[in-house]
């Protein structure tokens, strides 16, 4: 008996070492080693010219009893200098149905960003400022975390598409934070909810820290990001239902989680970006239509 009972022992520590090492594994690093690392990643994606990445949001919120949750993917093609784009988008909802879907194409222009949008079986185009879609260039958005992240620790060494990463958890505070809010396309989000410029400084003012988590190889590559943006989304939809006279009796929408990551690949190896014709054709739409 005592042997089947050693044998069991055993066998049980063989299985919880395949399974820790299947969902990620802690990493012992020093302050110094991180940041060597993080200064390597600052270098290696500073010099990126092209990348893929795929754009995963969760949202969930509830008005009352009703419960709504919405998965939002974005596959991403991305050139630098000068900036190209492809976008294919859908939106799923929790039942399992698609919602939204819609295909973009984007290329700098003499300083501007020229937009060409499929949805609804129509192309239409569009110029925009070259940060308008901010939140959808990752490789622009890694430089801002990357140089700003704060509190930041190892937590744990994860694969990623088959590579070996370590994860680093920080926050992104300050200016930084603002700024990187705005690139994130919740700001704009808000405006449209009816959230003005000053409620919107106010609830800058008043966050904590924005959470941000980064899953580097040991080439320097990021290969994933995460945001928490909960509290921010919470706080916006708060101002959102205040400037339509929403008052504390009313049914108020609760937000229980907003995450937004992105899983990156393909460095340096996209190719040309090819427009579309009949995108290439689309009428131009003003600000006033």
């Amino acid at each position: 008996m005592s042997g089947n009972r050693k044998f069991f022992a055993a066998a049980m520590a063989a299985i919880l070492m395949i399974f820790s090492a299947g969902c990620g594994s802690t990493v012992q690093m020093d302050t110094a080693e991180v940041e060597a690392l993080l200064a390597k990643s600052q270098e290696t994606m500073a010099a990126v010219e092209s990348m893929a990445a795929e754009m995963t949001m969760e949202m969930d919120m509830s008005l009352g009893d009703e419960v709504m949750e919405t998965t939002t993917v974005a596959n991403i093609l991305t050139r630098q200098n000068p900036l190209q784009m492809q976008m294919d988008m859908s939106v799923k909802m929790e039942d399992g149905s698609e919602g939204q879907q819609m295909k973009l194409y984007a290329e700098e222009v003499d300083g501007k960003l020229m937009t060409y949008m499929y949805s609804a079986d129509t192309w239409y185009a569009q110029t925009m400022e070259l940060g308008d879609l901010g939140q959808y260039n990752a490789e622009q958005n890694l430089e801002l975390y990357l140089n700003n992240i704060e509190s930041f620790q190892a937590s744990g060494e994860e694969t990623i598409n088959g590579t070996e990463t370590t994860k680093i958890e920080g926050v992104i505070s300050g200016d930084a934070m603002e700024e990187a809010i705005l690139e994130s396309g919740v700001a704009e989000s808000a405006v449209s909810m009816g959230v003005t410029e000053e409620q919107l400084q106010a609830m800058y003012a008043d966050m904590g820290d924005l959470p941000i988590a980064m899953w580097i190889d040991a080439e320097g590559y990021v290969l994933k990001y995460e945001m928490d943006l909960t509290e921010l989304m919470q706080k916006i939809m708060d101002a959102a239902m205040g400037a339509v006279g929403q008052t504390e009796a009313d049914v108020s929408v609760s937000i229980k989680k907003t995450m937004i990551s992105m899983v990156c690949s393909d460095f340096n190896a996209v190719g040309e970006i090819t427009i579309p014709a009949e995108a290439k054709s689309a009428k131009v739409l003003t600000v006033e239509e």
